[in-house]
């Protein structure tokens, strides 16, 4: 007794806080190599600000319509009341629809109700559920319903109630385990002390796993204090059990207190610890799996070995203390013989086949019809008035039912991503990705509000050219009737203003070549996205317009050249009148040569007027066909105000990663996104596969991700988990039971029952609440109970078969009929402790409670039936001659008389 106080005194004093512990170690702890875990990393290096943040969305809604002005400038004064106190709350960014003007969509519903600030908090701010009460006081706004809400806060709000729970059924599980007690025997004193004991085991237990959590990194889950409860009351009740009825038969056949205390720990300590140590290969092998909420059921091992040696060494200190006393008041027991189990029983004696068909055709349907109806989302573990999973379904209601839990897909390039040929390979797959079924819209650094920009793609920009090559090709006419003009009137006097007029004309020309470049740049980079012979085709016409604009240009500037020279000789002619006479031809020939210049000139412009026709004809095909329709943004966009804005929001600061936002047109919580998710994987891997960022790290986050990764290590340990338990305890009893075949059959109605159980209990809860699906956690609560309750029945069976001198056909109904004394009573317990998990009132653990009780009730009324009409199988199928045909006996009869 002095080594327990001293271990309860250190336990209590050196205790971490179990509710601090669940909402810091609860959530399930993902591998470090997992698409979550890698897109943190990833985060974690984003530079501008947020690395390290996680995002907390402030919802304002307007209950009434549409926000007025006066509601908006509201939000405006909240979120500046943010921005001032962003040291305090660790506020590292505020994306408003004013700081993000492309993504409109994204902060502002289509039915202009609602609008949603998005806050980047830092992961190490602190304590999560104060922050979150700081911010919902921070947020709230006159005449507006306001929300603070994300996958961080409604995890942590279905931690806070899983503790609640915890506390409830802690006080109700000590309360009806002393109730079981003392209506098994009738006694005041005995439960007082059986619920002292448990008492004594559970805080040590308890001290002794959250300190190796807190110390040595162990793994924990938000249901581990629950499983440890329940492990303790199970085990230490059940043992208590067995302990005070040896004890209570060794008193009436007359032994001292002492004697019956050493007697009935002889008696028990087999059985009970063989119990322990198969409870105890079990939950130790669950640390042999890599997922942490299974590793954290292996420190159900130390529980069960510190009830096991409380039940055989608290207790019968006061056993041997009280003796007679311990079952005060004494009321003589004389209750009838149990004969449920006698007549099952009977039954598969009297038509073994009979009744294993009548088993399998009644308990069969239940478990081999399995539905996986398992939910990973922990908003419906979460009350429905809850301010964050309300916050959550007024932005799926306004933004779409995806907006509150999007994917969030990162592409980390070796290369920077702010280059035209990166983002046209981000836009291909933008779009890809939009197209998908399950998809609703994503958003991405070339499309920030989910919708193309029309001036970033190829057939608006060649709309632009077009108009500017029609207006070219109206002002090369202008110059072709300009020629004609200047060569039908070359007289003295005006050849200064014509030459004037070339001068201009050569100006233009210039222009026109200066645009050149630009032209057979962007006809090169849309014809190049187009089929070959396209491509050759406007390479043709580039180069025909080029050399006819070059060859125009360099006759201009020669008529120019020309005609002013001539002006100036006739200015030089004029005042000098005497020798007008000697320059008259000398003039007359060079006016010819600019004539004949001009003609050159008129008929090169014609043919470049063409040739910019047909560009222009080829141009706005091209504008129509699908070719075009790609995403090709210049060097003056790149600088834009609106790509940069892009920019800063969807790029890290090395400008090497950026991330696509991908949302569903399905809540997480609504339905399960594995199918979308894994077509969303292959949609990307393929449109990036041979492109500039084929080799670039791709990672998944956002809370579809994360639960299909919980639902991908529950599903890929499934089999492993199977094999753990059936393996353990089929060799555990086989060994005790001296028998393999037996103990398989007995094993096989144990896990019928269990499957049975499963579907019975989906059944009834879809029936009370009107929802089929159990949370995932569910399962793993179900099977502590079950497991101990399998352990104990099977172990009782075996050492009953083990140590039975009868024959076995002389066994089968005595021993069953002897078993199911006992088996009433720690069927009366489980049932009873179910209660626990009903009266938390929380979904998960009374659908937990469904499948035990049901379990129970399902294995206690097949195990009888299974174990007398298999053992009858097993002796009389071999024993039974084969029958021998009526013509075989004929013949044999002809060829013997005698016979």
């Amino acid at each position: 007794m002095l080594v327990w106080l001293i271990a309860i005194f250190v336990a209590i004093v050196m205790m971490p806080n179990t509710t601090s512990l669940i909402q810091e170690y609860g959530q399930p702890q993902l591998s470090n190599t997992s698409q979550p875990m890698v897109s943190r990393a990833i985060q974690n290096n984003w530079g501008r600000n947020i690395s390290g943040t996680y995002n907390v969305t402030a919802v304002f809604n307007n209950p009434s319509g549409k926000l007025t002005t006066a509601q908006q400038l509201s939000i405006d004064k909240t979120v500046q009341r943010l921005t001032d106190k962003e040291k305090l709350y660790g506020i590292k960014s505020i994306q408003t629809l004013e700081t993000n003007p492309t993504a409109k969509s994204q902060f502002y519903s289509k039915d202009q109700s609602t609008e949603i600030v998005q806050l980047a908090l830092d992961r190490n701010q602190g304590d999560l559920r104060v922050l979150t009460q700081q911010l919902q006081n921070q947020v709230k706004t006159n005449g507006l319903n306001t929300y603070v809400t994300s996958p961080e806060i409604i995890n942590d709000a279905s931690n806070e109630k899983i503790s609640q729970a915890t506390n409830i059924a802690t006080i109700v599980g000590f309360i009806l385990s002393l109730l079981i007690i003392g209506i098994i025997f009738k006694s005041l004193i005995a439960p007082l002390i059986s619920t002292l004991s448990m008492l004594m085991m559970y805080a040590v237990s308890m001290g002794l796993v959250n300190n190796l959590v807190t110390r040595a990194n162990f793994p924990y889950s938000e249901y581990m204090p629950l499983l440890m409860l329940m492990l303790t009351l199970i085990l230490g009740t059940l043992g208590h059990f067995y302990l005070f009825r040896a004890f209570k038969q060794h008193l009436e056949a007359g032994d001292s207190p002492r004697e019956a205390t050493t007697a009935s720990i002889r008696d028990n300590r087999y059985f009970l610890g063989m119990i322990c140590l198969i409870l105890t290969l079990i939950f130790a092998g669950f640390w042999l799996f890599k997922f942490s909420t299974l590793r954290a059921m292996s420190g159900l091992a130390v529980v069960t070995i510190i009830t096991t040696l409380g039940s055989l060494t608290i207790a019968p200190i006061f056993l041997s203390l009280l003796g007679e006393r311990f079952f005060w008041p004494a009321v003589d027991n004389s209750a009838s013989e149990h004969q449920l189990w006698n007549r099952l029983g009977r039954f598969g004696l009297w038509q073994p086949f009979v009744a294993i068909i009548a088993v399998l055709y009644i308990v069969g349907p239940f478990a081999f019809v399995y539905r996986n109806n398992l939910n990973f989302s922990a908003a419906k573990t979460v009350p429905a008035n809850n301010q964050a999973v309300t916050g959550m379904r007024v932005l799926n209601a306004h933004f779409g039912e995806g907006t509150a839990t999007p994917v969030t897909i990162y592409v980390q390039s070796t290369d920077r991503v702010d280059n035209e040929r990166a983002l046209l390979q981000l836009d291909n797959l933008t779009t890809k990705l939009q197209s998908m079924s399950g998809v609703a819209s994503v958003t991405s650094l070339t499309q920030p509000n989910g919708q193309p920009i029309n001036e970033y793609y190829v057939n608006n920009q060649l709309n632009n050219m077009n108009m500017s090559l029609k207006g070219a090709t109206d002002q090369l006419s202008t110059i072709q009737t300009e020629l004609k003009s200047n060569r039908s009137d070359l007289s003295a006097v005006k050849l200064a203003e014509e030459a004037d007029k070339i001068d201009t004309l050569v100006s233009r020309a210039d222009q026109l070549s200066s645009d050149t470049s630009t032209v057979q740049s962007q006809v090169s980079q849309i014809a190049g996205r187009a089929s070959v012979s396209q491509q050759s085709t406007a390479s043709a016409k580039v180069r025909r317009y080029q050399r006819l604009l070059s060859l125009i240009n360099t006759q201009l500037q020669t008529v120019a050249s020309n005609m002013r020279a001539l002006g100036n000789q006739v200015s030089t002619s004029q005042s000098e009148t005497s020798s007008v006479q000697s320059n008259v031809s000398g003039y007359a020939t060079q006016l010819s040569a600019i004539e004949t210049s001009l003609k050159k000139s008129s008929t090169s412009l014609g043919g470049l007027i063409k040739s910019y026709t047909d560009i222009y004809s080829y141009l706005t095909a091209l504008q129509a066909s699908d070719a075009a329709k790609v995403y090709y943004i210049t060097p003056e966009q790149l600088t834009s105000m609106q790509f940069q804005q892009s920019l800063l929001s969807n790029t890290s600061q090395n400008y090497k990663t950026t991330k696509l936002t991908v949302y569903l047109t399905d809540s997480a919580a609504a339905k399960n996104p594995s199918a979308t998710l894994e077509h969303l994987q292959q949609e990307v891997n393929t449109q990036l596969q041979g492109t500039s960022l084929a080799g670039a790290t791709i990672a998944y986050t956002g809370q579809p991700v994360v639960q299909d990764t919980i639902r991908q290590s529950i599903k890929d340990n499934a089999i492993g988990l199977t094999a753990l338990i059936v393996g353990v305890l089929l060799f555990m009893v086989a060994l005790i039971s001296r028998s393999v075949l037996q103990p398989l059959y007995w094993l096989m109605a144990y896990g019928l029952s269990f499957g049975a159980s499963f579907q019975l209990a989906q059944l009834t809860n879809h029936f009370m609440t009107g929802d089929a699906d159990f949370n995932w956690q569910v399962p793993l609560v179900a099977f502590v109970p079950v497991i101990v309750l399998g352990t104990y029945q099977l172990v009782e069976l075996g050492l009953s078969y083990r140590f039975n001198d009868e024959p076995m056909l002389d066994w089968l109904l005595p021993g069953i009929t002897a078993l199911g004394q006992t088996v009433r009573h720690y069927l009366f317990a489980i049932l009873v402790l179910c209660l626990v998990l009903f009266t938390t009132g929380f979904n998960p653990l009374t659908q937990a409670g469904l499948i035990v009780g049901f379990t129970a009730i399902i294995f206690n009324l097949i195990l009888p039936i299974i174990v007398t009409a298999v053992g009858k199988l097993t002796i009389t199928l071999p024993a039974k001659k084969p029958r021998q045909s009526h013509h075989l006996l004929k013949r044999r009869s002809k060829k013997d008389p005698e016979a």
